[in-house]
């Protein structure tokens, strides 16, 4: 990415990861806003991308979230471009699946740096382990609610199955109008998600 830090390298997390405790932290990610890159350590890697040896290289959107639900990913995504245009931090708790058992919680927390016209130029994050066990326990398919949200879901899954075959067209016009779509539909699941979210009591 354009502002890597030249120390960059696999297995190293952004500087915000340093600034929690190293016991919680299980994965770290940079996005550089101008070419929509993501660059992942070795346990966001393996977490989001599905593969840890992708930590360390340069990863469009799409890569970056291919080891995540589909619904997952496009929230994520969505939080992403929403703190970056609205200039709030990344907040978001993701289910992760395991192949040992049930799903994880992961926390999403991070922010967007700007420059002095408050223009994004770097966001960065960290992934943690859910720190609340308790209650019962979700999987990925009970997350999914109902037909219209199956639906958003779906639509999303077919935005990104386009978005890679015209990514092997090589068509930056194509290219740019089904990331918009991509992007309303992940505003979409993101504010469908935050209003589903239970209020503390």
């Amino acid at each position: 990415m354009k502002r890597r830090r030249s120390d960059t390298r696999l297995g190293t997390a952004p500087v915000l990861v340093r600034t929690l405790g190293k016991s919680e932290s299980v994965g770290a990610w940079e996005w550089d806003p101008e070419t929509g890159f993501f660059l992942l350590d070795e346990g966001a890697a393996e977490l989001m991308a599905g593969d840890a040896r992708l930590a360390g290289r340069p990863l469009r959107s799409e890569q970056a979230t291919a080891g995540l639900d589909t619904s997952e990913a496009t929230r994520f995504l969505g939080q992403v471009a929403r703190a970056a245009e609205q200039d709030d931090d990344v907040s978001i708790d993701l289910w992760v699946a395991s192949s040992s058992g049930p799903a994880r919680q992961i926390r999403c927390r991070g922010r967007i740096h700007r420059d002095a016209r408050r223009h994004p130029t770097r966001g960065e994050g960290t992934l943690l382990e859910g720190a609340e066990s308790g209650g019962e326990t979700r999987t990925l398919r009970e997350l999914k609610s109902a037909d219209s949200a199956e639906a958003i879901d779906e639509a999303a899954e077919l935005l990104i199955a386009a978005r890679r075959a015209i990514d092997a067209s090589g068509s930056p016009r194509l290219r740019q109008l089904v990331d918009v779509l991509l992007m309303e539909v992940a505003r979409e699941i993101a504010s469908r998600s935050c209003s589903a979210e239970p209020q503390p009591h």
